[in-house]
């Protein structure tokens, strides 16, 4: 079944020959582990879905995302969940220095936890394109199934707020200097994604293929009456994840500033507000648009985990939408690069 299976979008033999091989491997290693309570391991992200990047190299074809792996337990306690990701990191730190790339595995989540975290757009595309690994994975009986109109509003600011982190320090390593190309590009081009990905979810129109987003995002821009240049950016994003080329454009600067121009503009969009509007408005239609998940929970996180309290009128807003507003009011503040506050860069690593 795994021969048949495909891995990237672009067909490739290299890859999908190299993680046939790596896979039942790597299942074998968490065997040998004998792990009490660990209950399925499975292969998510990129590569899970059937949409993983090849990156082509003049010695053939390599891996280019992570191989995102996703960890479930059945009655682990406190002490056996830190012997499970204990055990796996450092299974995880023999393959990276094999394959060359990140090779994560996820905390380790308990089935009777799963139900919790099931609405959010990292678990909903999991349900939709996944590869076993190791054990037996029951992902349609362990979480709960929505459609695409169910997605909270929430995980469109979430992602919002974590491709324009990464768009903010590209720029500040162009700023410097710093010569890391591929993170610079990359997250350029995640930017752009991003910011499209979370209009679609914001619309109910969101798609599990990425091929299906690209006409879906398409088909908004032309409702929305935005310039074709939306659609254009898009599908190059799409096409840069699909086979990426870690290498600087000539005018850097320049199109970084287009893409942080697209990603405010998204942003806008996703809070219902023109794109010339001001920082207050842009930030009011945010915390407006998800009133429906206000609660007193969100209120207790932020004051727990920030030792702070906020405005009345945002007080029981999910936490990610007010630190997407000071992200946003940031990256307004100049055409150029910015450098990220230590108070937002703080929050954004205590919400993200």
């Amino acid at each position: 079944m795994r021969n048949e299976t495909p891995y990237t979008s672009v067909p490739d033999p290299e890859i999908k020959k190299l993680l046939d091989c790596v896979l039942p491997e790597i299942a074998g290693e968490i065997d040998t582990l004998r792990l009490p309570h660990l209950r399925a391991v499975i292969l998510g992200g990129g590569y899970g879905r059937g949409e993983g990047g090849v990156l082509h190299t003049s010695s053939g074809s390599r891996l280019y995302n992570d191989l995102d792996f996703f960890v479930f337990s059945e009655g682990a306690d406190v002490k056996n969940a830190g012997r499970i990701n204990s055990a796996l990191k450092e299974l995880s730190d023999r393959w990276e220095k094999r394959l060359g790339i990140a090779v994560d595995f996820g905390p380790v989540k308990n089935l009777n936890s799963l139900r919790r975290v099931g609405h959010t757009l990292m678990f909903q595309e999991l349900l939709r394109g996944w590869k076993p690994v190791w054990g037996n994975a029951d992902l349609q009986k362990w979480i709960p199934h929505l459609d695409v109109s169910e997605l909270p509003y929430s995980e469109a600011v979430r992602l919002l707020l974590n491709r324009g982190m990464g768009l903010a320090f590209a720029g500040e390593y162009l700023k410097k200097g710093r010569n890391d190309p591929d993170f610079i590009v990359r997250n350029m081009n995640k930017a752009i994604l991003g910011g499209g990905d979370a209009l679609l979810i914001a619309s109910g129109r969101y798609c599990w293929s990425g091929r299906e987003r690209v006409h879906a995002y398409a088909e908004y821009v032309r409702a929305a009456a935005l310039p074709p240049e939306f659609t254009q950016l898009y599908e190059k994003a799409f096409r840069w994840k699909q086979e990426p080329e870690p290498v600087l454009p000539p005018d850097a600067a320049g199109a970084w500033k287009v893409c942080r121009n697209f990603y405010l503009d998204s942003v806008s969009l996703c809070a219902g507000i023109s794109s010339n509007a001001t920082v207050k408005a842009v930030t009011a239609g945010l915390h407006c648009r998800v009133r429906k998940e206000r609660s007193l929970k969100n209120a207790l996180r932020w004051v727990l985990r920030t030792r702070s309290l906020r405005s009345p009128l945002m007080l029981f807003d999910p936490p990610v939408v007010s630190v997407l507003g000071k992200l946003y009011a940031v990256l307004t503040e100049t055409e150029d690069y910015v450098e990220i506050p230590d108070d937002l860069f703080r929050l954004w690593r205590i919400f993200n």
